[in-house]
């Protein structure tokens, strides 16, 4: 992020004793911990927790098929792809999870079923059958097309901690089309956190961790803490952090906080046709983004991180040649 030439660097002690800061001296601040906000093992849901973010949710690319195919898509039209598909895909995950129940249940919870309602947090539940508002846990579901102009997932998650249950889990969901740009959608493998933990990893970054463009104090730079409980019903607005200014409506970019790095850096190495999935992501961006020939040429003649076999090597040299083929602009 760019920067004033007058950078001002705080520790943790200055910041909160309100001095303005560009920058936060990292190593002033705490460890961030996940455990820190979840379940205790003595929780009687621990081992439900574990077998769903260790066995369920893995389980997903090689158990859950979504047999629709689509084609005819415009390449460019690719990115919009996730606003069309991500309700369906969340609806298709919650049916998977009742359908192999025995990936998570240890007869335990026999007489409880997966919900899903887009107006509540979290927007899938683990209730009594016949009762929703005997609550065991619940899972925020997000979806993510891999081949998405970002480069990662860009959903704003502004959930405040108070709302979330110790138990509650954050579900990212990677997909790609099988043929990269048409087929069926096929499902990466996700990434489960603490919901609760990702709600202060949020904070965190956005009161202290965020670097701006001026000094900004802590109370600047501040988040209004709403009157939240876990499992509100039908009140998901109510349940967000409002920040005090927020002129590019940035808060809650939860990939900007840097815990799901990895993650996102593994998903966009996903095989795809033989390509990585973040190589086919930068040809449809270039095309997308530059108004001349000429520049898509340049843009594509940038894509890194090649893969060495001799497939993709021949694939790559025949579109080299193709494009020097193609008259100047």
């Amino acid at each position: 992020m760019k920067t004033n030439k007058t950078s001002i660097l705080a520790t943790l002690a200055e910041a909160n004793e309100g001095k303005a800061f560009n920058n936060i001296e990292m190593s002033s601040l705490p460890e961030f911990k996940e455990s820190d906000y979840t379940a205790s093992s003595t929780d009687r849901r621990s081992s439900l927790i574990d077998k769903l973010r260790n066995v369920a949710f893995p389980s997903l690319p090689a158990e859950c098929m979504i047999e629709n195919n689509y084609s005819g898509i415009l390449a460019t039209d690719l990115f919009s792809l996730n606003t069309l598909l991500g309700s369906m895909i969340e609806n298709k995950v919650v049916m998977f999870l009742n359908s192999h129940r025995y990936l998570w249940d240890d007869d335990n919870w026999n007489d409880y079923h997966f919900i899903r309602s887009n107006e509540s947090f979290p927007d899938v539940r683990l209730v009594r059958k016949g009762n929703n508002h005997d609550i065991v846990l619940g899972i925020e579901l997000k979806s993510w097309f891999i081949l998405s102009k970002e480069g990662e997932p860009s959903f704003r998650y502004r959930t405040a901690s108070e709302a979330c249950d110790p138990a509650d889990l954050l579900c990212i969901i990677p997909w790609y089309l099988s043929n990269a740009v048409c087929g069926h959608p096929v499902f990466a493998t996700p990434w489960v956190y603490s919901a609760k933990a990702a709600a202060e990893a949020t904070r965190r970054y956005w009161i202290y961790e965020r670097q701006t463009d001026k000094p900004l104090t802590v109370k600047e730079r501040g988040l209004e803490t709403p009157s939240a409980r876990p499992y509100m019903e039908n009140a998901r607005d109510k349940t967000n952090y409002k920040p005090a200014s927020d002129g590019g409506n940035n808060f809650g970019r939860l990939a900007r906080t840097g815990i799901m790095s990895d993650f996102v850096e593994e998903t966009l190495l996903t095989d795809i046709l033989g390509i990585p999935a973040n190589n086919w992501r930068l040809f449809l961006k270039a095309h997308t983004d530059s108004n001349s020939l000429k520049d898509i040429q340049r843009k594509i003649s940038l894509i890194t991180k090649i893969p060495q076999s001799e497939e993709f090597q021949s694939l790559m040299k025949a579109l080299r040649d193709y494009i020097d083929e193609l008259p100047e602009i």
